[in-house]
């Protein structure tokens, strides 16, 4: 697979985690403790994972925007 390809469902499903941890967390008192165990905590561990890779797939970007060689100065 494409890293383009890779990403166009990788970030849907990245942003769907983040509600999901959003969500959980704001009712968190109102979920049963079970429910709030099986939705946010394996959310949790996914959206870390999903992370990495999302961060993998664009680590050339990264680093040439962030890790630019310094041009030399001149004489």
């Amino acid at each position: 697979m494409k890293k383009a390809n890779a990403l166009k469902i990788l970030n849907p499903v990245i942003g769907l985690l983040i509600l999901n941890q959003l969500t959980t967390g704001i009712l968190r008192e109102h979920l049963p403790e079970e429910t709030f165990e099986h939705l946010h905590i394996p959310g949790a561990i996914l959206l870390i994972i999903g992370t990495i890779v999302h961060l993998a797939l664009n680590w050339s970007w990264i680093k040439a925007m962030y890790f630019k060689k310094k041009a030399a100065p001149k004489a």
